[in-house]
């Protein structure tokens, strides 16, 4: 396995080029892995500004990573690793986490991938590549 970190720039310009602007707007790269057939990108949930500036909400972490498959990349799988941060808010004294809308229903891909695989195969879901 071959670990990349974002402190190269070129790294980071290459995930901005191939990421979803969704993904891109509320989430930072934060490793790299490549393997021999699989990419593997870890994104964490950034600190939205309102947070930031709001003495009663603090973070807590982050919920459980969730996998997203996404359009390959030279015959390699791509996985996003993706982590919601989880919020606690003093005045409500509740916990929460944004959603964000990143996978196709009832799938584990990326909805842009999952569009082009249902245009590719149809309704078919067996047998599909890289997944």
């Amino acid at each position: 396995m071959h670990l990349c970190t974002m402190n190269n720039q070129g790294l980071l310009a290459l995930a901005q080029l191939i990421l979803p602007s969704e993904i891109l707007s509320n989430f930072e790269v934060v490793r790299v892995e490549e393997e021999a057939s699989l990419i593997r990108i870890y994104l964490d949930e950034s600190v939205k500004a309102e947070y930031k500036e709001n003495p009663e909400i603090e973070s807590k972490g982050f919920c459980e990573a969730v996998t997203i498959r996404d359009f390959p990349i030279r015959d390699k799988g791509v996985d996003l690793i993706v982590r919601r941060r989880k919020w606690y808010d003093k005045q409500n004294n509740r916990y929460f986490s944004d959603s964000y809308d990143l996978k196709a229903e009832e799938t584990r891909y990326s909805k842009e991938f999952a569009a082009f695989l249902k245009g590719v195969y149809g309704d078919d879901s067996y047998d599909l590549p890289f997944a």
